[in-house]
């Protein structure tokens, strides 16, 4: 996966600049922006902003339990308070809906293509973590899993 995910994050970080010297389809931003797309994409520029800020909340949250990869050898810590009170995977989440923000930014074909490629490895990298989580941590991760959302949050789940 991360054959994919490195270029994926590079191609992210050069599509913008890339766009800024192009006019030609499919690499150029839309040439007009109207005070409507104007403010759309300003406002969707904050709340960018406002992902990253709370991706880092979740990071010091994790503190010394915050890792990249499955460390089937260790026995991860479970933490389910704070920003992973009703989510599971917050930063993907964050993760997730940057990249949409992205693609609001800078509506080209290759930045949507690099949305659609993100959100199948975070749905995947999700998947595999809980998979590792509910052999390490059993019904307590279970149980978890029961009362959150994996990127969006549940409301109304009890807790047991």
């Amino acid at each position: 996966m991360w054959l994919v995910w490195v270029p994926l994050v590079v191609a992210w970080i050069a599509l913008p600049w890339i766009a800024l010297d192009r006019t030609d389809a499919p690499w150029a931003a839309p040439a007009s922006v109207g005070p409507v797309l104007g403010a759309l994409r300003f406002g969707v520029a904050l709340v960018a902003l406002a992902c990253l800020a709370l991706t880092w909340r979740c990071y010091a949250r994790m503190g010394e339990h915050w890792r990249m990869d499955v460390a089937v050898d260790d026995r991860s810590v479970l933490i389910t308070d704070g920003p992973f009170l009703r989510i599971r995977h917050p930063i993907y989440a964050y993760q997730a809906l940057l990249m949409v923000c992205s693609a609001v930014v800078l509506p080209t074909l290759p930045m949507i293509a690099l949305l659609v490629i993100h959100l199948a490895l975070v749905n995947a990298k999700a998947r595999n973590e809980e998979q590792h989580l509910l052999d390490t941590h059993g019904d307590a991760y279970a149980r978890y899993v029961a009362r959150t959302g994996r990127f969006v949050p549940r409301f109304g789940a009890r807790e047991t």
